[in-house]
């Protein structure tokens, strides 16, 4: 498909979906978009009519698709499933779905409702609800975990955040389809091991692997290592957490593309002996399979979509093609849930990062010729590059903004390929005395480099900005200025290049 039509449909679908998640317009504004293109195309009659008119068509099209996969979404959540028992005390048998989210005092699990039973009466669920449930830290809940809990349910709630805003919470978990949630029940366990064979095996792998990196490496040291590796959501505490957001460096604790793109180059540098195709294949296979260990959670599997994109668009061998297939891997994800357009912060900076990373790092190579090391070079330039797309997005969300970021990532973006190397050592190799302890030492000395860099960069005064009021309209305005530039800029930059 011709370049015109390809984004002028996706990015029209795109629209579509967000016009209906803010306005909800309703099938009739969709049916009239699906058969205007059909009136257009019988009055046209000259071939340059034509061509515009066809373009014209797919860009309705695609607002009417974007719009009907709205509504329907909208009809088939199961929102009003459990309205019926909020509020009161009830107990629902359901399987822990998602790698529970320990937290400082509590464990957040969601868990897949099958079955309620209020006073005498069991009802069993048409279909299973997804209810957010907080618990202790005891008992250690696993994925695929059958329990029961007996507590109070109550729909989800936005709350005041700390700088006085109020958080969208119901939205921001309807994305993921959940509405109701349970406060600290009472639990009791039915069986284990219910979930998924292949996952079950694999987080058996990732406790494994943790407890070797918490036996032999001290904290906060060990859940920065785990977190860097394995995803292992296990707390910094939240001054130290503070302190990667003042100094900008906070996208390094969580697992991100960054990371996940980290475990592809890894896996192709050690296949380098294979044929170029195959080791394209081996990486994409290893970024899967890693990121099912980590918790195949919709954020990593977004993640994981994007560097897979990436990777492709390697064997494409072609800048202008990887916008393509960068773009087609957003407008599915779009497509699969389109609330995540809107409504997950997670999706928004992932997708802008790598975008900059195919449109605008080709632009801005020219300026850091001079730059000697080649490693060097590429970290600035991607560093820059990411900063600039996700600055208005960021400052939409939080108002918040790190004045050092660029600074300090330059500092700490290097070791992190070395630091997750090593921590995999350390995790494999754990139980092996001499090897054990040695590796430990090493990444001990990396991981607490990153955090004295990170406390030191937080020390400075106006390191963080915050409490900036950025609306809506000059977020757009912000992507529209950078998107014409990129626009004028990005082609010739290209063929610069290939030429």
């Amino acid at each position: 498909m011709r370049k015109p039509y390809f984004f002028g449909f996706i990015l029209s679908f795109i629209s579509g979906v967000a016009f209906e998640n803010i306005f909800y317009f309703g099938f009739s504004l969709a049916i009239l978009f699906a058969i205007l293109p059909a009136i257009l195309l019988l009055v046209t009659k000259t071939d340059k009519q034509r061509k515009t008119s066809f373009l014209v068509s797919l860009v309705l099209i695609g607002l009417s698709l974007g719009i009907l996969r709205v509504d329907i979404l909208f009809m088939k959540q199961n929102k009003n499933a459990l309205d019926a028992y909020i509020s009161r005390v009830v107990k629902v048998n359901g399987l822990v779905e998602e790698e529970p989210d320990p937290r400082e005092t509590y464990t957040k699990i969601v868990l897949e409702a099958r079955s309620i039973l209020d006073g005498s009466v069991k009802n069993v669920l048409k279909e299973p609800v997804r209810i957010l449930v907080h618990v202790p830290e005891y008992p250690v809940l696993r994925l695929g975990t059958e329990i029961v809990v007996t507590g109070k349910i109550s729909p989800a709630k936005d709350f005041v955040t700390g700088d006085g805003q109020t958080f969208d919470y119901r939205t921001y978990l309807a994305k993921d389809n959940i509405f109701y949630q349970i406060s600290f029940p009472s639990i009791s366990v039915v069986a284990e091991g219910k979930g998924n064979f292949l996952f079950a095996k694999l987080f058996i792998l990732k406790d494994a692997l943790m407890k070797n990196i918490t036996r032999l490496i001290p904290e906060p040291e060990a859940a920065l290592g785990g977190g860097i590796l394995l995803g292992v959501k296990q707390s910094l505490g939240e001054d130290l957490l503070s302190k990667f957001r003042v100094a900008g460096v906070a996208h390094i604790i969580v697992l991100s593309g960054y990371n996940i793109s980290v475990v592809a180059n890894a896996f192709s540098r050690v296949a380098i002996f294979l044929p170029f195709t195959l080791r394209l294949l081996g990486s994409s296979f290893a970024v899967i399979l890693f990121a099912m260990m980590v918790g195949g959670g919709a954020t990593v599997m977004r993640a994981t979509i994007m560097v897979l994109a990436v990777i492709f668009a390697r064997a494409i061998g072609r800048e202008s093609d990887a916008l393509r297939v960068l773009v087609f891997a957003g407008g599915l994800m779009v497509a699969l849930n389109p609330l995540i357009l809107l409504y997950d912060v997670s999706f928004q900076l992932s997708f802008l990062a790598t975008l900059s990373l195919v449109t605008l790092s080709p632009i801005l190579e020219k300026y850091f010729v001079k730059i000697p090391n080649d490693t060097v070079r590429e970290i600035l330039v991607t560093t820059v590059a990411t900063q600039i797309f996700v600055f208005p997005i960021l400052l939409y969300h939080m108002g918040t903004f790190s004045a050092l970021g660029i600074i300090s990532n330059l500092f700490i973006l290097p070791t992190i390929p070395l630091a997750m190397f090593l921590v995999a050592l350390v995790s494999v190799f754990g139980l092996i005395p001499i090897f054990g302890y040695a590796f430990a030492f090493v990444t001990y000395i990396i991981l607490a480099y990153i955090i004295f860099i990170v406390e030191l960069f937080s020390r400075i005064p106006f390191a963080s900005v915050s409490g900036i009021t950025f609306p809506l309209w000059a977020l757009v305005v912000s992507y529209v200025v950078l998107g014409i530039y990129i626009i004028k800029k990005f082609p010739y930059e290209i063929d610069k290049k290939i030429n």
